[in-house]
């Protein structure tokens, strides 16, 4: 056999393992993102490349709209664990999140700071999606740590977006809308069209 035979036969058989387990997975329809073994393998294959397990990989990797996404907790362990980079959160609110990120050797150094704002969200139009009206902390964290990860530390997580970024894409329920007037203000509208604070 030669040495590209040999390799082809190992690819084969490596993917004997993800293949069974995937099937199981699909089949169990805990996982609502998957619809297919296949799905399940490709999550399962990208997960192990960023050190996680067969159930790791279903639990945090998600298809949305078509791509994968690690969600932003899976994302931060991957950076507690790693043996170069860590994280601190200095402030961490409804109106704000900010992340010092550090490179660890033999003395700990700060690489950089990642911020994200209310006003950054509302720039960007997210403020009227559901998860950011009901969730407004961990959708700050997330959007901070896969910024910063992005920006200090990319060679950890391999340039993954968090899911809660992708959801971000989805069209947004508009029972109420959050503005921002010049000055910083916050107000909120329902669909009635009565302003609250």
């Amino acid at each position: 056999m030669t040495k590209e035979e040999t390799q082809e036969v190992m690819e084969i058989e490596s993917l004997k393992e993800p293949m069974s387990i995937g099937r199981i997975f699909a089949e169990s329809g805990m996982f609502p993102d998957i619809k297919t073994q296949a799905q399940a393998v490709v999550k399962i294959l990208a997960g192990k490349e960023l050190g996680l397990s067969p159930f790791e990989s279903m639990k945090n990797i998600y298809l949305v709209s078509g791509n994968l996404a690690i969600q932003s907790n899976a994302l931060a362990s991957l950076i507690k664990t790693n043996k170069k980079y860590d994280y601190k959160v200095e402030t961490l609110t409804d109106k704000e999140c900010k992340i010092s990120f550090w490179l660890l050797g033999d003395k700990k150094e700060e690489i950089g700071i990642s911020e994200f704002t209310f006003q950054d969200a509302a720039k960007a139009g997210l403020v009227n999606k559901e998860n950011w009206k009901s969730y407004p902390k961990n959708m700050m964290f997330a959007r901070a740590l896969a910024n910063g990860v992005r920006f200090y530390c990319p060679d950890a997580a391999c340039g993954w977006h968090v899911q809660e970024e992708y959801e971000d894409l989805l069209p947004a329920d508009r029972r109420e809308t959050i503005t921002i007037t010049p000055e910083g203000n916050i107000t909120k509208e329902d669909n009635n069209g009565e302003t609250k604070l």
